[in-house]
């Protein structure tokens, strides 16, 4: 036998030795993976090293000799990390590797009940330490960021957010909040509303704004179209809309929840509609369905006035005399 042949059967050799113990090393690490299962609260904070978040999950177990080796390689576990909160419940490491690549982090449960503006959904999620009130409101009014989810210019995305129940992760981007809730309010919006609101003299974005305002000034849901009547009403008299809850809406973030005669006198707030004729600028809450079916189908009346008595209920009027009576037996005697 020749010296270069005992050479190469000295190398395939080598080689073959080192492939049989390679791949005993990897059925290893595989069944390591596959066998353990652990229950785990981990949070994987946005640039933490490869070294920090193996020492979480591995670092009090027992694996293979040079893992953390063989996991970047494999399974690219240095890029394969998505950041936030997970919880594991008895689960296998390769399951627990897959949700971290796939970024299925604790989801928090939240519901945006109808009615609510931006401002008490910023709150709300802040609570639930989702995005941060100051982050949200500066994208709810980001006028680019409107105009790209919605090819609409407007300066708030206010009336434009589906109330309903949503599963968001920690440190959420308020553009994929906001993005969400308008898509599914876009999903569950009639398709005939801007037909139908045509009807009545207004365009998509004042139906919404309409729609609004049914929604704050009562919350019964059998009253909607008869209080969008009496708007639809004013509106066709040219008359101020003296609404409450838009003059609220103006001072929102300094409201302590006493509505005062100054704040009615105030020329200042551009959603004060006992000074200023036809609708406010923009919507001042999130309306329900049933409140936005309310501006389509309206009722057919020719009331003017409604006040509410101690149940909040509304009585109707379609003369100031009369009206002026109601407000005395169900807001001023009743004292």
């Amino acid at each position: 036998m020749t010296k270069l042949l005992k050479f190469f059967i000295i190398i395939i050799s080598i080689l073959f030795s080192f492939t049989f113990v390679v791949g005993l090393w990897i059925l290893k690490c595989e069944k390591f993976l596959n066998n353990n299962y652990i229950s785990l609260n981990l949070k994987i904070e946005k640039g933490e090293s490869v070294t920090k978040t193996y020492n979480k999950i591995f670092g009090y177990l027992n694996p293979p000799p040079f893992f953390k080796k063989y996991l970047i390689y494999s399974y690219n576990f240095a890029k394969n990390r998505k950041f936030g909160d997970y919880k594991f419940n008895n689960k296998s490491l390769k399951k627990i590797l897959y949700d971290i690549k796939n970024g299925n982090v604790v989801k928090v449960k939240i519901t945006i009940p109808e009615g609510f503006n931006i401002y008490e959904i910023a709150k709300l999620l802040e609570s639930k330490k989702i995005t941060t009130y100051k982050d949200f409101i500066k994208t709810a009014h980001n006028r680019n960021f409107i105009q790209q989810l919605t090819g609409l210019d407007l300066t708030t995305i206010e009336g434009l957010l589906y109330p309903e129940t949503y599963y968001f992760s920690k440190k959420q981007t308020p553009e994929n909040i906001i993005s969400t809730m308008y898509r599914l309010f876009k999903e569950r919006l009639p398709d005939n509303f801007e037909k139908e609101i045509s009807k009545h003299g207004l365009t998509f974005y004042e139906g919404i704004i309409l729609a609004s305002i049914v929604q704050k000034e009562t919350y019964l849901e059998n009253e909607y179209p008869i209080i969008a009547s009496v708007f639809y009403n004013r509106l066709k008299r040219k008359m101020k809309l003296q609404s409450d809850p838009t003059v609220i809406y103006g001072i929102f973030e300094n409201f302590n929840g006493n509505l005062q005669k100054k704040d009615l006198r105030n020329n200042n707030n551009p959603y004060n509609t006992y000074k200023i004729k036809g609708l406010p600028p923009s919507p001042i809450c999130n309306p329900s369905i049933q409140a936005i079916k309310a501006v389509m189908y309206p009722a057919v009346t020719n009331y003017l006035y409604f006040v509410a008595d101690k149940n909040g209920k509304h009585h109707f009027s379609k003369r100031y005399l009369e009206h002026k009576k109601k407000v005395y037996l169900y807001q001023i005697k009743k004292n």
